[in-house]
């Protein structure tokens, strides 16, 4: 069995980064060339570019938004995959694993918006077999995906708690449950798992 655990000392650029969403800056300019000094200095940590592709959406550059995202879903591949095969675990467990979660997410969620579904299926598919824990929630994302859903926001809006904070997560587990059951096939195996 291959377990990858990111054990690169990256803690300095994180620490960065976390002061960075705490100070919350305002200024589109300054906060992008904040992100780009933390990922010259460490261009293996991923968080930072799924916050610069977020700057990009919402200045309406959807191309260079998805072109970050790609690139670095790509490069966090090749630190994972050994000789070619994606870790049997690569656990949330592990906080220095968190950020290549996150990446392959949001990059599977990217490709469900732009219509490549397959491909966010085959990415939610490794991120859940690889982590049955589900910390990043990836078979709500694939059920939700196979019962049609136009983007994983369009699903998600069914559940959000009353003043828009959070979702509602007995809500979300029942509608799982009843949902799920359909796709014997895709997420059948994860039931047995969790019963085990």
């Amino acid at each position: 069995m291959y377990e990858f655990i990111d054990e690169t000392d990256r803690f300095e650029v994180q620490g960065a980064y976390w002061d960075f969403l705490e100070s919350e800056e305002e200024n589109p300019k300054k906060a992008i060339i904040a992100l780009k000094q933390m990922i010259e200095k460490d261009p293996d940590f991923f968080d930072p570019y799924i916050t610069l592709s977020e700057y990009y959406l919402i200045n309406g550059d959807f191309k260079e938004s998805f072109s970050i995202l790609k690139e670095w879903y790509e490069r966090a591949m090749k630190l994972v995959l050994k000789k070619g095969k994606f870790p049997d675990k690569l656990s949330w467990l592990f906080t220095e694993n968190r950020h290549i979660i996150r990446i392959m997410f949001n990059y599977a969620l990217t490709m469900w918006e732009l219509g490549e579904k397959n491909e966010a299926l085959r990415i939610l598919q490794q991120l859940l077999t690889s982590n049955p824990n589900d910390n990043i929630g990836a078979r709500y994302a694939i059920v939700a995906l196979l019962e049609g859903y136009e983007n994983y926001e369009a699903w998600e809006e069914q559940f959000v708690v009353e003043g828009g904070y959070g979702l509602d997560a007995i809500a979300v587990d029942e509608w799982f449950n009843k949902h799920a059951k359909k796709f014997p096939q895709e997420i059948g195996w994860w039931f047995e798992e969790d019963e085990g």
